[in-house]
């Protein structure tokens, strides 16, 4: 969420949860010409969400890619990857490329090694279009369509708690032993998962007042067993588990239109526009939106000085948003109020967004260069804001380069934590004989976030053959979003100060002409309102080789480390251990412009597993041992 992601030219995040889907934005290889990757914050030339960086990718023009190319992956357990590319030429100085691709998912599983029911498909197609109108004026217009079908899965079993306040002393003091709770807790403000309660009840403990099955939609949740699952709630006993699956599906389309030229000043320009459309739908959720979004910008730059060169540009956006929630069959409890898992304000559904930026690249001398710019932004969402940036380099020698930053980046809030209501639990009162739901509501109020962002790095090359680099950073950002639906909470959401601070460590080697070696290593540390957090790895390091054996054979071993993770969740908060993961791969190259690839993943270890979505989730999936063979044909 705190990524700015652009795909061939376009902004790619979503409004809804402010971030990208970069699972259904992506494009076939052959047709990409690179992606670039900003570390840290980009606010001053790229704005809002630019926080801890940028992902740029940028397509080759459709003269790069002609003829055909064809390229398909497989995986041991039945995924399925293909795309096919065609180029070709109309005119001495127009052509076109056009592309197909499927993705066949098959399903995963979980980390109780219950089926995950994730399996599904993507299937896309796009085009891209270039001419010229002159020697210095170019163009492009490209497209693409794309749908994709997934199952995901929403966990039932804590979401129904059970409130034990009717019950007798006894019955109470037995909860409190079984859950570790203090003796003299009033239960009356806690709740249990009614499946621990159920299975309190299956020990030997009297629970009177358990909900009835005429309190129930029995047919909606006579589909939803899943299976058994040790939860953290009840030490060494095995409850079941009820889980309401839904299709996640994610239906867009797209168009950009870019012309581009020099001036005979020398001043380089570009005037951009497209046209995004998308429709998701969280059916495990009874959740969906519809974001139309058209976006204009010019970009220019040219040298004012021999040691200044000035950039500047303009941008607008305009999004109208479509939302429908719907309450789900197995929450339709009779003569109770009923209410949607997420909830959204209709008030809000048209939003504009002007942004302005200018930045100066000053040459002091020929070893000190500094750049300094601004953004300046108003939108609906937050309303005016300035982001500045300074960076500055000194090339001290031939071996070493010095460099430093500062920046004010702005994260503009999600339309789901500032508008939409969240009701994730309900609650069995064993007084009243009724379901209770709790809602938590989004918070309007909640501003921007905004962070200032420190850096310091040195970079070093010893020989033609070798660098390191060194990079440290502070980032202290205020406003900071994060969950609160604790019981005790109003809102989804709450703003609250953060900290993160940490250094990464790289190396890049040339052992040889047929060799190469990459390693890193990153340290990390957060802290929310100056208490440390864990939710990510603090400790990550990396280690790549490509040797080329021959002409024709080249081989490629990846390891990663990942130091242990905490995630917190209201259902069952889990703990990732740390893990070592090794691939390792062979490409061979063949007459005919054929290319075999097979690569062997997580090969230390049947499974780990790495994160999970802790809003609906309550365990993570498993990352299997998986074995892969890629074939490729230029033609």
């Amino acid at each position: 969420q705190k990524f700015l992601g652009k795909i061939g030219g376009r902004e790619v995040s979503q409004l809804m949860l402010g971030s990208a889907n970069y699972s259904v934005d992506d494009y076939p290889v052959a047709v990409i010409d690179r992606i670039e990757v900003i570390r840290g914050p980009g606010a001053s030339i790229w704005g809002t969400n630019a926080v801890n960086g940028v992902l740029n990718l940028v397509t080759k023009h459709a003269g790069d890619t002609q003829g055909d190319s064809l390229r398909l992956a497989i995986q041991d357990n039945g995924t399925f990857l293909g795309d096919y590319v065609h180029g070709g030429q109309i005119s001495e100085d127009s052509f076109y490329r056009v592309w197909v691709r499927d993705q066949e998912y098959t399903e995963g599983t979980l980390d109780s090694g219950s089926p995950a029911r994730d399996d599904g498909h993507l299937r896309k197609a796009g085009f891209r279009f270039d001419g010229e109108l002159g020697s210095d004026l170019s163009y492009y217009v490209s497209g693409g369509v794309s749908t994709r079908r997934l199952d995901h899965v929403l966990d039932l079993s804590n979401r129904l708690l059970y409130n034990a306040a009717g019950e007798s002393n006894l019955v109470q003091g037995g909860i409190k032993s079984a859950l570790g709770l203090d003796s003299a807790m009033d239960l009356s403000q806690v709740s249990v998962p009614l499946s621990v309660a159920q299975s309190l009840l299956l020990s030997g403990l009297p629970l009177s007042k358990l909900p009835s099955a005429l309190s129930y939609n029995s047919p909606a949740w006579a589909n939803v067993l899943n299976g058994q699952i040790s939860y953290q709630a009840v030490s060494g006993q095995s409850i079941a588990r009820f889980e309401r699956y839904g299709e996640m599906t994610n239906d867009s389309a797209h168009i950009i239109s870019k012309i581009d030229g020099i001036t005979d000043f020398d001043m380089e320009w570009s005037l951009t526009g497209s046209l995004d459309h998308t429709d998701i739908y969280m059916g495990h959720l009874g959740y969906e939106w519809k974001q139309t979004q058209y976006n204009l910008s010019f970009d220019a730059n040219f040298p004012l000085t021999d040691r200044h060169r000035i950039s500047y540009g303009v941008a607008t956006q305009h999004t109208d948003l479509d939302v429908k929630s719907e309450i789900l069959d197995v929450f339709q409890f009779p003569g109770e109020t009923l209410r949607p898992i997420l909830d959204y304000d209709q008030s809000f559904t048209k939003f504009d967004r002007y942004t302005g930026y200018i930045q100066d690249s000053i040459s002091l001398t020929d070893e000190v260069l500094i750049s300094v710019g601004a953004k300046v932004e108003e939108n609906d969402l937050a309303g005016f804001g300035l982001q500045p940036g300074i960076r500055a380099s000194w090339i001290a020698n031939d071996q070493n380069i010095f460099w430093a930053g500062y920046a004010k980046t702005h994260r503009q809030p999600s339309l789901r934590e500032r508008y939409t209501d969240l009701t994730p639990i309900w609650t069995w009162n064993s007084t009243t004989s009724k379901w209770e739901s709790k809602t938590y509501e989004g918070d309007s109020s909640l501003d921007r976030e905004e962070m200032d962002a420190y850096e310091l790095g040195w970079r070093l090359r010893p020989s033609e053959d070798l660098l390191f680099e060194l990079s440290t950073y502070y980032y202290d950002t205020q406003n900071a979003v994060r969950a609160a639906t604790s019981l005790t909470s109003v809102n989804a959401y709450e703003a609250v100060d953060a900290e993160a601070y940490g250094g990464e460590l790289s190396i890049d080697w040339h052992a040889s002409d047929l060799w190469r070696l990459r390693g890193g290593y990153s340290l990390a540390r957060g802290k929310v309102d100056g208490v440390r957090v864990y939710d990510f790895p603090e400790n990550t390091a990396s280690l790549s080789s490509h040797f080329k054996y021959s002409d024709e054979v080249t081989l490629i071993q990846n390891l990663f480390y990942s130091g242990e993770t905490k995630i917190p969740s209201d259902y069952n908060p889990i703990t990732i251990p740390s893990h070592l993961r090794l691939d390792l791969g062979i490409v061979w190259q063949i007459k005919g412009d054929w290319e075999i690839g097979l690569f062997g993943r997580d090969l230390l270890e049947s499974y780990h597993v790495e994160t999970m979505y802790p809003g609906v989730d309550v365990e993570p999936a498993r990352v299997e041992r998986t074995f892969i063979l890629t074939l490729l044909k230029k033609f």
